[in-house]
């Protein structure tokens, strides 16, 4: 997991192991230590880094779009 802070928001990329070595990417965005909103999977990656640079992503964007 990757944590970063985003307009008074808390980013988290999720980059979980699948048995082939790929990585499903997921994100979250937290407020206050409350989960605002939590991504479907978002796809997969050949490495954990990209997998979770790809929640990070998904999670600023939902704070961009709703916060």
């Amino acid at each position: 997991m990757t944590i970063e802070s985003y307009q008074g928001y808390t980013v988290r990329g999720f980059a979980k192991q699948l048995g082939d070595g790929s990585f499903e990417a997921s994100g979250a965005v937290e407020i206050g230590g409350r989960l605002v909103e939590g991504s479907d999977p978002l796809g997969y990656y050949p490495s954990f880094d990209r997998a979770a640079a790809a929640g990070i992503a998904w999670a600023k964007t939902w704070v961009d779009d709703h916060g």
